[in-house]
């Protein structure tokens, strides 16, 4: 079965129209082959941390580390009680 991605918007049908008309081709295939292209793109890299930055982080490494032994049974979520089995919000 075939699932749908529905695009709600005047901007992105917009776009998705005015870059179909471009390429010659309807705004699904343009969508498509725009998505296709994205895919396999490498991610921008990320930037580099300053000292400040990479010791705030480390800090909080540790702290997690430390507070992670003491964590209650039950006291964290996946927030899987706020959808139904669809997906969809409860």
């Amino acid at each position: 079965m075939t699932e749908r991605l529905i695009f709600k918007g005047d901007e992105i049908v917009g776009i998705a129209e005015r870059v179909a008309q471009r390429l010659g081709t309807t705004p699904s295939e343009a969508v498509i082959g725009l998505l296709r292209e994205a895919e396999v793109r490498p991610a921008a890299p990320a930037a580099p941390l300053t000292p400040a930055q990479t010791s705030d982080y480390d800090a909080l490494r540790r702290l997690t580390k430390a507070t992670a032994p003491h964590r209650r049974p039950g006291a964290t979520s996946n927030h899987s009680d706020l959808y139904a089995e669809d997906g969809l919000a409860a």
